[in-house]
């Protein structure tokens, strides 16, 4: 049978055991505040955009003309009606057209509600 001895290291051992717990649920409430995970999520984010950067710049020194010819002709598509408007000498397609009676405006009836003139 167990004597007193065997209670007293029974109950030492509960101690150790609670305060490891509340130690481990004090680290959770820790890292789940909201501050905490808002900080880990941006400091993520931010390890996230300089592999992809890190990446990128590998990318563009070891194929440097690669990389120009494809930006050359991203911008060319994109400034294609420039071009056309310089190379076709054609009037852009913005431009206002000239009023051939001048600013005078033909002078309609006023319609009321129904559709019929005044």
């Amino acid at each position: 049978m167990s004597g007193p001895p065997d209670i007293g290291i029974a109950e030492a051992r509960v101690k150790l055991a609670r305060a490891r717990l509340f130690g481990t649920l004090g680290e959770v409430q820790t890292r789940l505040k909201p501050s905490n995970l808002a900080q880990d999520a941006v400091e993520s984010a931010a390890q996230g955009v300089a592999s992809v950067a890190r990446k990128g710049a590998e990318a563009v020194r070891s194929r440097p003309f690669a990389v120009a010819a494809i930006t050359g002709a991203i911008g060319l598509v994109m400034a294609r009606g420039w071009i056309g408007d310089i190379v076709g000498g054609r009037k852009r397609k913005h431009e206002t057209p000239a009023n051939p009676k001048g600013l005078k405006q033909e002078h309609r009836p006023a319609k009321t509600a129904k559709g019929q003139s005044k």
